[in-house]
């Protein structure tokens, strides 16, 4: 029984379910601490105000009184759809804006695509591994 006690855990950690560090789906690597820290800070510089505090996003506005064409800033936590992004797209969506809301602005004229990648990887320090593990393109087989 204690064998089998500890083999379980030995595999659940090495899934990284017991791993404090965030892995990057995208590289099987975990993520760069300094990159998460240098993330957070563009994240509550530019983000924050929109998407919140830890990415949980807006609260929806009942249509019967949003403003035509005003779109909320989603979550982007594990709540919605983010994580079925790679972070290739998560970084063009910063750099490059959402062309179906002016409410999402470009920052490629404020941020580095390196300054990008830190916010996608303070985005995802947040997600739970079994999210990460399923980023991108794969999340259509996960879950």
């Amino acid at each position: 029984m204690k064998f089998r006690f500890l083999y379980i855990v030995f595999c659940l950690s090495f899934l990284g379910i017991f791993n404090s560090s965030p892995v990057s789906a995208e590289t099987g690597k975990l993520a760069d601490k300094k990159s998460i820290i240098s993330g957070k800070a563009l994240y509550e510089k530019y983000c924050l105000r929109c998407h919140q505090k830890n990415a949980v996003g807006e609260a929806k506005i009942p249509a019967t009184i949003r403003r035509p064409g005003y779109i909320t800033a989603m979550p982007l936590n594990e709540a919605s759809h983010a994580w079925h992004h790679s972070d290739e797209q998560l970084i063009g969506n910063i750099l490059n804006g959402l062309a179906r809301t002016k409410r999402m602005p470009a920052f490629k004229s404020r941020m580095s695509e390196k300054e990008a990648g830190d916010v996608v990887e303070y985005i995802k320090s947040l997600w739970p591994s079994r999210i990460v593990a399923c980023q991108g393109p794969r999340h259509m087989n996960c879950m």
